[in-house]
């Protein structure tokens, strides 16, 4: 929403927690970033999101239900849940991920006021000045150094993700979405249909897939995951859509 109308102030995650005790169970991550004009929570479910999870809901103040939809319509991937949280205006949020089973993910969140800067996180105690160097994340917790490396390499491509974007081009009737990704653009041509298929978006095959968008393979899901929710979000909130190799079908839900 760059540009758009919206509001400022950070956002302070709370702790996740899970409804109830459950063993085998792992904790939801949950990432805040922001820029100018725009921000964004980042969550990521302990497993994979298209395997039990059930919906996906946010409580803005007071406890009104703001959003709410199926988990995997909300999913980017497997497992990453993309959430703008620049219209959000000031004051305390709740998000909720239900499973099929009856327990929830709970994560507490407060939108500040624009210009209060969120509270301080507490830093590690300084190790020894002898001895190896040890490095600690923002918990406090000693992390090797490949770790590090890693640690780097999603930083950026976050960021990269964060930046991307859907242009649209033609008409209903018959068009190309564009996916955008810093210097990557990716046309997805799309045509109007019949029946129960209102909209279809061609998509490349896997055995097609980098020799056509020269992206590497591993990219290919989550990119069609975004295409398809964004577009849904954009274009066709009306409509469910179906992901297969070589299209995006939009039909009734």
């Amino acid at each position: 929403m760059a540009g758009g109308e919206g509001f400022e102030g950070a956002i302070v995650l709370g702790h996740a927690t899970l409804s109830e005790t459950l063993a085998g169970v792992g904790d939801l991550a949950a990432r805040f970033v922001r820029y100018p004009g725009s921000q964004q929570v980042t969550l990521w479910l302990p497993q994979d999101g298209y395997t039990g999870y059930s919906t996906f809901r946010i409580l803005g103040p007071g406890g009104a239900v703001i959003d709410a939809a199926d988990i995997t319509a909300r999913l980017n991937g497997r497992v990453q849940i993309l959430i703008d949280t620049f219209p959000w205006p000031p004051g305390t949020y709740r998000i909720e991920i239900h499973h099929s089973d009856g327990w929830r993910h709970i994560l507490p969140l407060e939108k500040l006021e624009a210009g209060i800067a969120p509270p301080l996180e507490p830093k590690p105690e300084p190790e020894p000045s002898t001895g190896p160097i040890v490095y600690r994340d923002g918990f406090g917790n000693v992390l090797p150094d490949e770790d590090l490396e890693m640690r780097a390499s999603l930083e950026s491509r976050l960021a990269r993700q964060f930046g991307r974007r859907l242009e649209f081009e033609g008409n209903a009737r018959a068009g190309t979405i564009i996916y955008v990704d810093g210097d990557t653009r990716i046309p997805f041509p799309h045509e109007m249909c019949a029946g129960r298929v209102h909209i279809s978006v061609d998509l490349p095959t896997p055995p097609r897939w980098e020799s056509v968008t020269g992206r590497p393979i591993a990219e290919r899901e989550a990119i069609i995951a975004f295409v398809a929710a964004e577009t849904q979000r954009q274009k066709a909130s009306r409509w469910a859509y179906e992901i297969y190799d070589d299209r995006i079908d939009f039909v009734d839900p």
